[in-house]
């Protein structure tokens, strides 16, 4: 008896480190699958929907309404790709809301962000929308969501529908916003997430500018959009955005110019050469947001280089 008390306790003062170490082992990160959409608030549903579908060519929107009228609107891009618009009812300066991104297990997501010390709800929601989901906030204070889609509601129900061919594009590659620090975005999206650089830039190659992220298992990327001073509206406007991927923007716009704008709406221009060396254009809607117009691929055949510059930043309070 006294041997096996013996073996066993030697087995438990073996495997003691081993315990000691499992307690500090990170749980996995979950998969991160793509760009579900973009988050956005609009204080004439009307006009926007207009933009998406009289200019844009994109089908017909999906409603949720409050005693008739409608707060929320979703436009498809695709079977896993939206724009979300809520009806804005306080004139907010800023109308980017949020950024939502497609996980492959939404509550091992959750489970996974609040070992890391994140603030996450207790449990995810189910919107009866066809995916599940809950909002937390990224270190630049942005709020952001994770999702999952199920089999069962509006969304799930009309997969493989509403999209036309009128549509400009198939695809909403990325999503850019505003970032006042680029080192707590990257610490983020970076280290916690597993997002991975792929290019940064700017106008002026002493500055970056512009830090673009690959998802990390997807080819959907983010765009931080870097400032040092207060933004007007149009500023705000212009840095948070969303792309739409073409095959060629003079084609794009040569439609565009056939189709009928929204008042207040600011239409394509002509092609220009972007810093990254991609043919890009864009539009906006009425309330300045910008949605930009890019080909899939570079002008020339290869994107430039990235350029080192020091990152803008804007003073922290």
């Amino acid at each position: 008896m006294t041997s096996k008390i013996r073996s066993l306790a030697t087995m438990a003062i073996l495997m003691l480190p081993l315990w000691m170490c499992a307690q500090h082992i990170k749980p996995l990160r979950p998969t991160i699958l793509g760009i579900a959409h973009i988050g956005l608030y609009t204080d004439d549903m009307a006009n926007t929907a207009a933009f998406f579908t009289d200019y844009l060519g994109f089908g017909e929107p999906y409603y949720l309404r409050r005693e008739g009228k409608p707060t929320v609107m979703f436009i498809k891009i695709n079977d896993r790709q939206y724009v979300e618009f809520v009806e804005d009812t306080g004139q907010r300066k800023v109308k980017y809301r949020h950024t939502a991104f497609q996980t492959g297990d939404i509550e091992a997501m959750r489970v996974y962000l609040r070992t890391q010390g994140l603030t996450v709800p207790d449990e995810v929601s189910d919107t009866g929308l066809g995916f599940k989901y809950f909002l937390t906030t990224d270190f630049n204070g942005h709020e952001v969501e994770f999702l999952e889609y199920t089999d069962k509601g509006l969304l799930a129900e009309h997969m493989g529908e509403n999209m036309p061919d009128t549509r400009i594009s198939e695809v909403m590659s990325h999503v850019g916003w505003c970032c006042p620090d680029a080192a707590r975005d990257m610490a983020f999206y970076g280290y916690l997430l597993g997002f991975d650089e792929f290019w940064r830039g700017g106008a002026n190659p002493a500055k970056t500018s512009w830090i673009k992220m690959y998802l990390p298992e997807s080819t959907d990327y983010i765009e931080l959009m870097l400032y040092d001073h207060e933004l007007s509206v149009s500023e705000l406007g212009s840095l948070n955005h969303m792309n739409l991927d073409v095959n060629d923007v003079n084609a794009t716009k040569q439609l565009l110019d056939t189709r009928k704008l929204p008042e207040g709406c600011t239409g394509a221009g002509q092609q220009r050469k972007g810093i990254n060396g991609f043919g890009q254009t864009n539009t906006y809607l009425k309330d300045k947001t910008r949605v930009e117009v890019m080909t899939k691929v570079p002008l020339g055949g290869a994107p430039s280089a990235s350029t080192w510059g020091v990152p803008q930043r804007i003073a922290h309070e």
